[in-house]
């Protein structure tokens, strides 16, 4: 069952391998605004503080001025999709030039504090123009960063099928531009996530990792062009046995059940996109930024179920020289 509100707050990780659950005791710190079950969604008038305790982690949660859709805490099997989880929600295609679409998108507003990354997303480094949605990181100092970010959601849960982006990367030391299905112990769920992530710092790899149950398998992998120059279409296959990963519809990655070095993720997840920019640990892996501000663009997202036919970013997209 799927429940509309009208300020929509969504829970998301403290970092890619830890996550932040929300607890009874922590929900008891919010002081003033009515709080509902998660089943019947959350209402908040105001930006509220959660602490959480794991890793010294705490969310800022932020009202949206969206509508959208949370689905129903449960953990039955989808006999349409095969997957764990919440049920499937079927296929999407988004144009990003046309615009917001405030009944199933949403702008992250949150920050992160853990060991790792302080990040805080904000809603005002996302701006849709001609070209697509484009998600910037920018110096702007809060609390635990010198920088903010941004990240961007497709409402309801998503399982087993094709996953596609036409994206052009940010360009900078420090900065990751990631297109990603995740679930996790925030949403009572196993972490469990697969990403393509590009770092400013090497734009010519694609970092292409997956989560089932926690465990994480990463690939780093070299593409033959510069992902800051140019749009580019990405794209992931997910099945129960496989999990493929594509460059301008090139295969380069692929990982099967007997192969990987982690299960494979079997938990319907959000499908998000983000850009941020890394401080603590994570500045040892994406580097230490410097720059003023940088900016993804992405102009296409998609998803056609396993087993489905729906529209596609590249049915429209043709990459150069294809």
């Amino acid at each position: 069952m799927k429940q509309s509100i009208g300020a929509v707050l969504s829970l998301t990780r403290c970092n890619a391998l830890h996550v932040c659950p929300i607890s009874s005791e922590a929900v008891s710190v919010i002081v003033g605004p009515r709080l509902g079950a998660w089943k019947g969604g959350w209402e908040m008038a105001q930006r509220r503080t959660i602490a959480c305790g794991l890793m010294g982690g705490v969310i800022v949660l932020g009202a949206l001025g969206a509508s959208a859709q949370l689905t129903e805490r449960h953990s039955t099997k989808s006999a349409l999709q095969g997957t764990t989880g919440r049920p499937a929600d079927g296929a999407f295609h988004y144009d990003l030039t046309k615009g917001f679409d405030d009944e199933n998108q949403v702008h992250s507003n949150w920050d992160i504090n853990a060991d790792w990354l302080g990040v805080a997303y904000r809603p005002s480094n996302a701006r849709f123009g001609a070209n697509g949605l484009s998600l910037s990181a920018r110096k702007q100092r809060t609390r635990i960063s010198d920088y903010t970010s941004a990240e961007f959601q497709i409402v309801g849960f998503y399982g087993y099928g094709r996953y596609e982006v036409v994206m052009q990367a940010a360009e900078a030391e420090g900065v990751v531009s990631a297109f990603f299905v995740y679930s996790g112990p925030d949403m009572d769920d196993p972490h469990d996530e697969i990403d393509f992530e590009i770092l400013g710092r090497s734009p010519r790899r694609a970092q292409l990792n997956y989560f089932g149950d926690g465990q994480k398998d990463p690939g780093d992998i070299q593409i033959w062009f510069d992902a800051t120059r140019g749009q580019h279409l990405y794209a992931f296959e997910w099945l129960p046995d496989s999990i493929t990963w594509y460059a301008d519809n090139l295969q380069i990655r692929r990982v099967t059940a007997k192969t990987g070095a982690a299960p494979l993720p079997r938990t319907t997840g959000r499908v998000m996109m983000s850009v941020w920019a890394a401080n603590k640990l994570s500045a040892l892996w994406a580097g230490a930024p410097s720059f003023e501000k940088t900016t993804a663009v992405f102009r296409c997202v998609s998803h056609v179920p396993m087993g489905k036919t729906g529209r596609q970013c590249s049915d429209t997209f043709k990459p150069k020289g294809a």
